[in-house]
């Protein structure tokens, strides 16, 4: 992750930064950007950056990391019924296919990219930052539900966080081993495996009234 020096920076300049950098990485296929095209990117001098970031990948992560806490922040301040259906759900968006978070279109576009990251990347950036920022939000998650009487009396917090979290990262991987690039059909294989593991968590009489409240709404 970034160095202090880039947190004491001002707000606004590590926005700037933040905003350059997810063009560069939205725009180009990730093997190919040069830390020349970064610095040019930043208009930073190559002692600066380094002042701020290890490498491209630090600042990659950092790209991640902004995105995963945005995410967390919505659904932390959202009411009991839109977190529950986002557990439901899934992890990365709404029961429609659609991104539910307060996303920007450019962050919405960096999160696709992790279809294209190399695979090492990929491991350093589930490894270092959404492991981090995924598995308390999934524990609050589950207490709030566990409060809320929907969850299965015998549910371990630890063992679900983990299963849920790690399973973010293996559906992408499905995705880049067997070519999967449609959204919609990443989407209907994510709910797949979501719903599938939500009716184990489950009150029986919980999952059927949610199903049922779901059905309704779409109708």
């Amino acid at each position: 992750m970034p160095k202090n020096s880039f947190f004491r920076l001002d707000e606004a300049r590590r926005e700037e930064i933040s905003n350059s950098a997810m063009h560069l990485f939205v725009d180009s296929p990730y093997e190919d950007i040069t830390m020349k095209m970064v610095l040019d990117c930043l208009s930073m001098h190559p002692g600066t950056f380094y002042r701020y970031f290890e490498d491209k990948d630090d600042l990659y992560c950092l790209l991640i990391r902004n995105v995963a806490q945005k995410r967390a922040a919505y659904f932390n301040n959202s009411d009991e019924d839109s977190l529950f259906q986002f557990f439901l759900s899934g992890l990365f968006g709404s029961d429609t296919g659609n991104v539910t978070e307060p996303l920007n279109e450019l962050e919405i576009k960096l999160t696709e990219t992790f279809l294209y990251i190399p695979e090492n990347i990929l491991l350093k950036v589930y490894l270092n930052v959404l492991k981090g920022e995924s598995f308390p939000l999934i524990k609050d998650i589950l207490r709030r539900m566990r409060v809320d009487g929907y969850l299965r009396p015998d549910i371990d917090d630890d063992l679900i966080s983990f299963m849920f979290e790690s399973m973010q990262f293996n559906l992408v991987m499905f995705f880049r081993e067997f070519n999967v690039k449609d959204s919609n059909l990443q989407h209907k294989i994510s709910k797949y495996f979501v719903d599938f593991m939500g009716h184990g968590l489950l009150e029986d009489h919980k999952y059927s009234e949610i199903v049922r409240d779901i059905k309704k709404t779409k109708e």
